[in-house]
């Protein structure tokens, strides 16, 4: 989609009634099974395994898979609405549907038929949780930077190295692990050489370790990954060997609308904890919202939370039209998660006193707000690939 030139018929967005009849499945899930755990969730750390159940049942893991290989065959539209319904109870449980994702998309788009029935039906239908395993204690934005080896041996792949903030770690029985089999062939080719690999939880060799104690999203704090001469069999490449990086970064850029889902969420639990407090909250006599100053806080949550959830619906209609769309993955993704934070510290400021406390919902925001603005791709490496794109349309 050019930036220069937009054309007015990319901007088109089409909710059906079944998208509709989704995301209220999603919200009343969120309320049901959801809003009364958030607050053992935020103190125990962890996510009770009937929340999982729940969004299984509800079809939720396999959303955007096709039914022949278990899932329900809906698009990327719909995944968002769940995730923004999901986020805006709890971020932390939306994370357990996209780490999945960031296993299951990759399987369904380059994994044979046979991994398909073995892998990606169970994932499908949320009888197993997925990982993806490629950030690493020295790679984090720089994916060919990765140190993490794996070697022919026989008839398996020996693997070693380390994974380090690994979403769903703890909680994955099936795990996208990126290693490099072969040397780049010169510098300027660092990201040729890596490859996919599915390595099962229980694997000889392969043990997660610790949480990685994270501000936010607690519930789903990250792990650590740790392989000493892992064996998995050859045949369990995904795709093709020296091929990693590229069905990575395409599906980082597929789940970054996702992302953006989590911060349309938060940003409008936020908008609605600032106006509920402002409507019955009383100073000087005079509820808050009868102040000009707090109307205009809440006018300028309300426009940005519109902005980003147009920018959202936007980028994953264009991926269900087969059109360009990561460019507007990337808009989407910055600007909904910025937005999340804004709503989330404006929130609190609303609620003064008693936005600093952890017994109000909005310091919670604010918290999971700094999380979702650094994966998928920190938001200044989504600054970059926009500029890149202006670049490209000017220099032809």
């Amino acid at each position: 989609m050019p930036t220069l030139n937009p054309r007015p018929t990319d901007y088109q967005i089409k909710i059906t009634p079944e998208h509709e009849a989704v995301r209220q499945v999603a919200r009343e899930l969120a309320k049901k099974e959801i809003e009364a755990k958030v607050k053992e969730i935020e103190k125990n750390n962890s996510i009770p395994p009937e929340i999982n159940k729940r969004l299984a049942e509800a079809g939720f893991f396999g959303i955007t898979i096709s039914e022949k290989h278990g899932g329900a065959g809906g698009d990327a539209l719909m995944l968002a609405l769940i995730t923004e319904e999901i986020s805006r109870v709890c971020p932390a449980c939306s994370t357990i549907l996209g780490g999945t994702f960031l296993v299951s998309e990759p399987l369904q788009t380059h994994a044979t038929e046979e991994q398909k029935q073995r892998y990606l039906r169970p994932l499908a239908k949320g009888e197993k949780i997925g990982a993806h395993a490629m950030t690493e204690p020295a790679a984090g934005s720089d994916v060919a930077g990765i140190q993490t080896s794996a070697k022919p041996v026989g008839d398996k792949w020996t693997i070693n190295g380390r994974k380090i903030f690994i979403t769903n770690g703890d909680k994955a029985d099936i795990f996208l692990v990126f290693a490099r089999t072969q040397p780049p062939p010169s510098p300027d080719k660092r990201i040729q050489g890596i490859t996919a690999l599915i390595v099962e939880k229980g694997t000889e060799g392969f043990t997660v370790g610790g949480k990685i104690n994270t501000i936010g999203l607690r519930g789903s704090q990250p792990s650590e990954l740790i392989f000493n001469d892992a064996k998995v069999p050859k045949e369990n490449i995904l795709g093709h060997e020296g091929e990693g990086a590229y069905i990575a970064l395409e599906t980082y850029d597929r789940a970054r609308i996702g992302v953006a889902a989590q911060g349309v969420g938060i940003a409008q639990a936020a908008y609605e904890q600032a106006a509920a407090y402002a409507a019955n909250r009383k100073a000087f006599g005079n509820r808050l919202l009868e102040f000009q100053q707090i109307q205009f806080k809440l006018a300028e949550m309300a426009m940005n939370i519109h902005a980003a959830r147009l920018l959202t619906y936007w980028a994953a209609s264009l991926r269900d039209q087969g059109k360009e769309f990561v460019e507007a993955a990337s808009m989407a993704k910055v600007f909904s998660t910025e937005t999340a934070e804004k709503a989330a510290l404006t929130a609190m400021m609303i609620h003064g006193g008693y936005g600093v406390s952890t017994e109000v919902p909005v310091e919670r925001l604010l918290r999971d707000s700094q999380i979702i603005k650094t994966y998928e791709g920190t938001n200044d490496i989504q600054r970059l690939t926009i500029a890149r794109k202006l670049i490209k349309e000017l220099t032809g």
